[in-house]
């Protein structure tokens, strides 16, 4: 096991150094764009209300999503505080990341487990949204490593626990959505 361990840690540090040594001025603007805390799961949010607002039902987009964002939120908060790691110019402090580094510990990725919760969600609800959702997910969990913000094995566990947090949120939205609504009780007669 300490050698799977210690593998993982020598592939996500190549990694990292590979995103720092592929930068460029105009893919950095775009992944600090993506980075930014409006792109990571509000504007999928948004995408969905939309979606919802053009419709004469149920805003099942929106729930899902929102039920899917805060749930991972919450999950990746407590992982944070169990695995505890390092972020990787703090690891390695010759790395040199793009923008504010958090204060938080870096596993799982909140960004990438948001963005595809968010994501998954909306898509299982308009399953046309879902490559563009997607790619944006990717987008959004990739630019956390090529702006020295977190490794690759980060961004992969924080959008595996998105992706199923959202299928998780759309069948719970989908199922409440389809349960019979129940009758007011009629009055008993004596």
């Amino acid at each position: 096991m300490v050698g799977v361990v210690e593998t993982l840690s020598s592939w996500d540090g190549a990694v990292s150094a590979l995103g720092e040594d592929v930068r460029w001025a105009p893919l950095t603007f775009v992944f600090l764009l993506a980075s930014a805390w409006f792109v990571k799961w509000p504007l999928i949010v948004a995408v969905g209300c939309a979606c919802d607002a053009k419709r004469k039902c149920l805003p099942q987009a929106t729930a899902a999503a929102a039920l899917a964002v805060g749930t991972a939120a919450l999950l990746v908060t407590l992982l944070k505080e169990l695995f505890d790691r390092a972020r990787p110019p703090v690891a390695n402090p010759g790395l040199d990341p793009i923008g504010i580094v958090p204060a938080d510990a870096s596993f799982p990725s909140g960004h990438a487990a948001t963005a595809f919760a968010a994501a998954v969600a909306v898509a299982l609800i308009y399953p046309r949204l879902g490559r563009p959702l997607l790619a944006l997910a990717v987008i959004v969990a990739l630019s956390r490593v090529y702006l020295g913000m977190h490794y690759l094995l980060d961004i992969t566990a924080g959008s595996m626990l998105g992706i199923a947090v959202g299928i998780a949120a759309a069948w719970v939205v989908k199922a409440a959505a389809r349960a019979p609504r129940g009758r007011a009780a009629s009055p008993v007669r004596s």
